[in-house]
């Protein structure tokens, strides 16, 4: 399974392109010159530069490669528990179910790859924190690797911390429970808590010195406020997909029966401790964009206890069997395990088939596959609609974005922009400027090019501009929008495309194109006009668009409305916005496509003077889609256009003159507009 949910994710490449400038001299910096914190990953930074700077391993190879090695480390973790766990009934039978929920679970195989992201890594530093002062707590070796493991698990992710706090806590009460004192032997305590504050505390301080903040800007681009609304439903969909609503009472039944029969041992508390107030934290924040990413680490967690509750309640039914003549005969150790095989099956089963239909049939369950195979289960038609109906509501907020829905888009992406490696690094000008919202792939293989974050996670100004909307209205990490004015006032002047490969590629469909490698052009956009073109890659092969002379005043005309959009307010808002300035009418819509294509245009022209109104009250102009002069038409090669210098996901723009004497007014009472289909 970790074989076809291998992937990479957009998100990745913007930790890769704080690796690339911090191994070329600039710092820890998305764009140069510009201290903010974009990622939220410190250490897995650290690593991939380690890695690119002494062996040149880059890091969208790394990566990947990296999660695996954690991945065996978490189940070597695991089954070291297993192991070592005291007075574990049927260990072996134990270790084996625990690799079976482990191994069968399509959520955790997703994450085997990582997407290029941290999310493997983190999960290790949990389960080697909790397994090792599960098991030696008394020893202060053990100690220091807990403390050791929580200050990289901090330095990995921000929720670090709070993990850090739920082992103190258990420490804590489980000595309480050993010695009936509340206050542990000091020597002790220091060895687990003091390597972990000073290095999580020095990572704060250094933070603040470096970026001028106490938390990663991520924090600020992503959490606006509370929104438990999304953050239930998320773990909902989770508990129903990945068997949560069957593996966490099996770990209380071993909670229990462990307290029961040797009342001080709470070695399964701490590991629901940290689940517990973990799924606090996600429900407040809403969820996570990610298929299941943030609860990563409790699959690992709860296998083992889950393993054992199943062994006891195996134990429960073989006593109430052999109860009776029929089994009477039969042996209680081979009876125990034969029921506890038995009740393993459907938990194995229930716990991982949805999400594995998902996984490989790439097809959401819903009502109509009647047939499905997975629908002919005892109560699989019930979960299954329920699920549906949890994905129907997240799915619209970028919550729980399945891995294919994320490797798609990137890989696409990838093919590319990848090409522009080659581009030759003294191609882009100084005082180019772009904005876009997607800023993974394209900003890491044009590492010179400075971008803004239309989203806020690499500019501190957009991250920190509010959010007005209620929360029935918001898109997970995608709700931050530049302030007005403020493009213009970072001069953003400059839109590249992909780049595309040959001596003569025909089309570019921009205004532009520059030679900037062998056989590798650059198409691009600029408001800046032909001279400033001209000047900067003047030296350069340069192809302008034919009838460019003609057309050049009202693509400028068109490029200087959309970014100064801000300071205006549209005349109608829908799934596409109608601006009226002067003589002419813009529209721009957030997808090209040919739904776009299909709308027709009404303009009522009525007069200012209310005098008059009878005289032009019949005045109408009906205005179709084609004869509109598009700003990003569609283009070959399958080209996305997500790099307008507009506020929003703006896709496409078009414009043209109203009819003479017709002028607008910014009053949409003196001239409305309606949509017909």
């Amino acid at each position: 399974m970790a074989d076809i949910a291998w992937f990479l994710s957009d998100d990745a490449f913007i930790s890769f392109r704080y690796v690339r400038n911090l191994l070329e001299g600039h710092g820890l910096v998305f764009n140069r010159g510009e201290r903010v914190e974009g990622y939220s990953n410190f250490l897995w930074v650290l690593e991939l530069a380690a890695l690119w700077g002494a062996f040149g391993l880059r890091p969208e190879h790394t990566a990947p490669w990296l999660s695996v090695a954690f991945t065996a480390a978490t189940i070597a973790a695991m089954l070291w528990w297993v192991a070592r766990l005291p007075s574990l009934a049927h260990r072996g039978l134990v270790g084996w179910m625990a690799m079976g929920l482990v191994c069968s679970s399509a959520t955790f195989a997703t994450w085997t790859s990582g997407g290029g992201l941290e999310t493997r890594q983190f999960t290790f530093f949990v389960v080697l924190a909790v397994v090792c002062l599960s098991l030696y707590r008394d020893s202060r070796r053990a100690l220091l690797v807990v403390s050791w493991s929580l200050a990289a698990a901090a330095l990995t992710r921000p929720e670090g911390p709070l993990f850090a706090a739920c082992c103190f806590a258990w420490y804590v009460l489980q000595r309480r429970t050993d010695t009936g004192r509340w206050v542990p032997e000091w020597k002790a305590a220091a060895c687990l808590v003091a390597p972990c504050v000073l290095v999580v505390a020095s990572h704060y301080l250094w933070r603040y010195g470096y970026y001028g903040e106490w938390l990663p800007n991520t924090y600020y681009a992503k959490y606006v406020r509370p929104w438990y609304e999304m953050g239930v439903r998320y773990l909902w969909a989770a508990a129903l997909e990945t068997g949560l609503y069957l593996l966490l009472p099996l770990a209380v039944v071993s909670l229990v029966k462990g307290w029961r029969r040797r009342r001080r041992c709470l070695a399964y508390a701490l590991p629901l401790l940290c689940i517990a107030l973990h799924m606090t934290y996600v429900a407040r924040i809403g969820g996570d964009t990610f298929e299941y990413r943030p609860l990563d680490f409790y699959w690992p967690l709860l296998a083992v206890p889950a393993a054992e509750g199943i062994v006891h309640v195996g134990l429960w039914v073989s006593g109430v069997l052999r109860r009776r003549r029929t089994f009477a005969s039969w042996r209680p150790e081979a009876m125990a395990r034969t029921c506890a095989v038995v009740i393993f099956l459907p938990v194995l089963f229930y716990s991982s088939a949805m999400q594995a239909a998902l996984l490989f049939e790439g097809i959401r369950i819903v009502p109509r596959y009647k047939t499905h195979w997975l629908l002919a289960a005892p109560g699989m038609p019930m979960l299954t609609a329920f699920s549906d109906h949890l994905r129907l509501q997240l799915n619209p907020r970028y919550i729980g974005t399945r891995s294919a829905g994320i490797h798609n888009p990137a890989a696409a992406s990838l093919s590319r922009w990848q090409p522009y490696e080659d581009m030759e690094r003294d191609a882009i000008p100084h005082d180019a400027v772009m904005a876009r919202g997607d800023v993974g792939i394209p900003p890491y293989y044009v590492p010179d090019l400075t971008v803004v974050d239309t989203l806020g996670l690499t500019d501190k100004t957009v991250a920190r501009n509010p959010v007005l909307n209620s929360n029935h209205s918001r898109i997970m990490a995608h709700e931050r929008r530049p302030p007005p004015g403020y493009l213009q006032k970072r001069g953003v002047n400059f839109t590249l495309y992909p780049a595309i490969s040959g001596e003569n590629p025909g089309t570019f469909g921009s205004l532009y194109a520059a030679k900037v490698g062998h056989a590798l052009w650059m198409p691009f956009d600029s408001t800046e006009g032909i001279r400033w073109v001209t000047e900067r890659f003047g030296r350069r092969d340069l192809r302008i668009t034919e009838g460019l002379a003609g057309r050049e005043d009202l693509r400028t005309y068109v490029d200087n409305v959309l970014l100064h959009l801000q300071r205006a307010e549209p005349v109608l808002r829908s799934d596409f916005d109608v601006y009226l300035t002067d003589n002419r009418l813009l529209y721009t819509g957030e997808e090209c496509s040919d739904e776009d294509l299909t709308p027709t245009f009404f303009v009522h022209v009525f007069p200012a003077d209310e005098d008059d109104l009878d005289a032009l009250a019949q005045q109408h102009y009906r205005f179709e889609n084609r004869e509109f002069f598009f700003q990003t038409r569609r283009l070959p090669l399958d080209f996305h256009f997500k790099d307008l210098p507009v506020p929003g996901d703006v896709e496409c723009a078009a414009v043209i003159d109203l009819p003479d004497g017709c002028r607008s007014h910014t009053d949409p009472s003196s001239g409305p507009l309606t949509r017909k289909r």
